[in-house]
């Protein structure tokens, strides 16, 4: 990976709606292209039981990881949702979100 980019993870299972995930990535594209010139969505990836959404930042994490966290919070996603960090050149990642998580994350 040449870049840095946030992963928004969700588990999907059989009962899990392709469409409503869909339509989230849909809502970060317009949250960033709306004079949020903070980052851009990469698209998503469905597997291995999880459904993740790719954002690449223009520049410092924060801003984005405000907005990322906003609109899941808006949409009532913060519990069964992880956001993590992953620097470019590294295959490491670094869960924002939640807070208090202290397993391992992977895609």
């Amino acid at each position: 990976m040449k870049r840095n980019q946030v992963i928004v993870q969700f588990p999907f299972t059989e009962q899990s709606s392709l469409d409503s995930l869909l339509e989230l990535e849909e809502a970060f594209i317009k949250l960033f292209a709306q004079r949020n010139p903070f980052a851009e969505v990469d698209g998503h990836d469905v597997g291995q039981g999880k459904f993740n959404i790719f954002i690449v930042p223009k520049g410092s994490w924060g801003p984005v990881l405000e907005r990322v966290h906003g609109l899941l919070k808006l949409r009532g996603l913060l519990n069964t949702v992880m956001v993590a960090k992953q620097l470019k050149g590294s295959g490491k990642f670094v869960v924002a979100w939640p807070a208090d998580f202290s397993g391992e994350f992977g895609l």
